[in-house]
């Protein structure tokens, strides 16, 4: 059978000009990339404006500051045309769709989800204790107001009373905090929200070990976990070979067999290469690794996986507990539904952010974004500087990465001000991709 995914323990970061990587890590092992480029994401709070509404979806489509408009289900009365509507990112804009939005905004922290506008009290199905769930419940009911809502996260169980009337006292802070700052704003307007890294440790309470790679990300990860310390190199080092191969289409299995992973606008096709072994044993020994493949490459939507052919009915069915098995413990809702007439294995998987290849690759080519080459050469002109502070160095780089850098002068802002002065970028057409050289002026 396939082993269920332990939790997330540790997560690794990696700062750089324009982005940040983050690894999260079970066991030692990467199960999960986050890339964040500054782009609206899960969890941020935008002041909206209604372009249109349509009834018929009972949707609107709101105005947020990016190229596309974001879909808001269920408007309700008041959401005309031109109207601001404060609303929360539940899903990123991927491809050439749209973020979707909610108007039920909900902060979340390590032990509690607030929800201002969502009225009740709900309790983790997985606090057990019914004395403790007595306790809880007598707690927090009174300090709730008619409007305000609380879902009790697992950790609660164990959590001291104090930490959870302290952390309840923050997200009600920050939401007031995001209230105000879009009674003073004007449509379209990214409100404040908690930063990324925040974010997930969140969502992932039992991380309990945080590494970054740059001194200056340093005071905000002790800010959030005490521990949290510096190790130079440590994602490269620990994550940097499974992110790689998180990008690549085919990935090997032990014992000589293969995956080949194959993504189109409609669905991801999986193919399981048994490499001459026994295919019973072949499909198995595939199952931990599609399970964490999905989740590292953050894919989602319609899966079809191409088994190799096995005749016995109770085998197969064998292989499919496996497969539910393997994914039980991916935190985004995965479901095997089970084997099609032609034998291929049939999953969804819910879609919550772009995966790494809409990120970090072009359309439609294995090959890394002019955007993503860019920001690498920004991190690799930042590490230079700090190896030789005394050289003036420049960036040589492929005509598309010079273009893709000019639309990212917040990037480029950002590595100014660690440098000390801009970093003077030249279109060199007979270089691949970027070199570091020598600034001649």
């Amino acid at each position: 059978m396939g082993s269920v995914m332990a939790p997330v323990d540790e997560i690794l970061v990696s700062s750089g000009p324009g982005e940040r990587r983050f690894a999260l890590l079970s066991q030692g092992v990467p199960v999960e990339f986050r890339i964040d480029r500054g782009r609206l994401g899960a969890g941020d709070f935008v002041l909206g404006r209604v372009l249109s509404v349509n009834r018929a979806l009972n949707a609107a489509f709101v105005e947020i500051g990016e190229p596309q408009a974001g879909f808001l289900a269920a408007p309700g009365v008041g959401h005309d045309e031109g109207a601001g509507v404060l609303v929360q990112v539940t899903a990123a804009a991927r491809g050439g769709k749209g973020a979707v939005l909610s108007a039920a905004p909900s902060l979340q922290g390590r032990l509690l989800a607030y929800t201002p506008a969502r009225a009740g009290l709900a309790l983790s199905r997985r606090i057990a204790d019914g004395e403790r769930r007595d306790h809880l419940r007598r707690m927090l009911a009174p300090l709730l107001a008619p409007d305000e809502g609380l879902v009790v996260r697992t950790e609660a169980a164990l959590a001291p009373d104090d930490a959870l009337l302290a952390e309840l006292a923050v997200l009600r802070g920050r939401w007031q905090e995001i209230a105000a700052a879009a009674a003073g704003a004007a449509a379209p307007a990214r409100l404040a929200g908690p930063p990324p890294l925040a974010r997930l440790l969140a969502d992932h309470p039992t991380v309990r070990r945080l590494r970054v790679d740059d001194r200056s990300a340093l005071a905000e990860a002790k800010s959030l976990l005490a521990d949290a310390c510096f190790e130079e190199g440590v994602f490269d080092r620990e994550a940097g070979g499974a992110l790689d191969q998180a990008l690549e289409t085919r990935i090997p299995l032990p014992g000589g067999g293969a995956l080949t992973i194959e993504t189109t606008a409609a669905l991801t096709a999986i193919d399981v290469d048994s490499g001459g072994g026994a295919p019973l044993a072949a499909n198995l020994a595939a199952v931990p690794e599609i399970a964490r493949q999905l989740r590292l490459r953050g894919l989602a939507g319609h899966i079809l996986i191409d088994i190799i052919p096995v005749k016995d009915r109770q085998a197969l069915g064998r292989l499919v507990a496996a497969l539910r098995q393997a994914v039980d413990g991916d935190p985004t809702p995965t479901h095997v539904v089970g084997v099609t007439p032609l034998g291929l294995i049939e999953m969804t998987r819910d879609r919550r952010c772009p995966s790494l290849a809409e990120i970090m690759l072009e359309a439609g080519a294995p090959r890394r974004s002019p955007e993503t080459v860019g920001l690498e050469a920004l991190r690799a002109a930042w590490r230079a500087a700090l190896a030789r502070p005394q050289a003036k160095i420049a960036l040589a780089a492929a005509p598309r990465v010079a273009a893709a850098l000019l639309g990212k002068q917040a990037a480029l802002d950002e590595l100014a001000r660690r440098l000390g002065r801009p970093l003077p970028i030249r279109a060199a057409p007979d270089v691949a991709a970027y070199e570091i050289v020598e600034d001649p002026r």
